[in-house]
């Protein structure tokens, strides 16, 4: 099934990512040395809350957890798919500052989820 944030971008979604969309509500990340909480965008919100920072992101990030203002986000180039952490206060000086890579691949990220972090609240 293609949600409506894919073909508005043009973009697939791995089906591992949506796995965890679908399972996870918070997932815990690593941001400079502090463990962090985000909050999972379910799919068919995922366009909506693109929608809302447009104008920051391109067509190249599509957010799926948010933290405060901030997102971590899928992050498509050169034929590859990495995972960002998205700083809005920086993206309003600079596209470029506001993007910080956490994983170099989508696949790294979904084996971290899947060895190491229980679903939030379980252990």
């Amino acid at each position: 099934m293609k949600y409506a944030i894919e073909i508005a971008l043009n973009r697939i979604i791995p089906k591992e990512i949506k796995s965890i969309i679908a399972t996870q509500r918070i997932l815990d990340i690593l941001i400079d040395g502090v463990t962090e909480n985000f909050v999972v965008i379910p799919m068919d919100e995922m366009l909506e809350v693109y929608k809302e920072q447009e104008n920051l992101f391109d067509y190249d990030v599509i957010p799926f957890a948010i933290l405060d203002d901030d997102y971590l986000c899928l992050y498509y180039q050169n034929n590859g798919i990495s995972i960002i952490y998205w700083s809005s206060e920086r993206a309003l000086e600079s596209k470029n500052m506001a993007i910080f890579q956490l994983y170099s691949s989508y696949e790294d990220f979904v084996k971290d989820c899947i060895t190491t972090k229980p679903p939030h609240g379980q252990a």
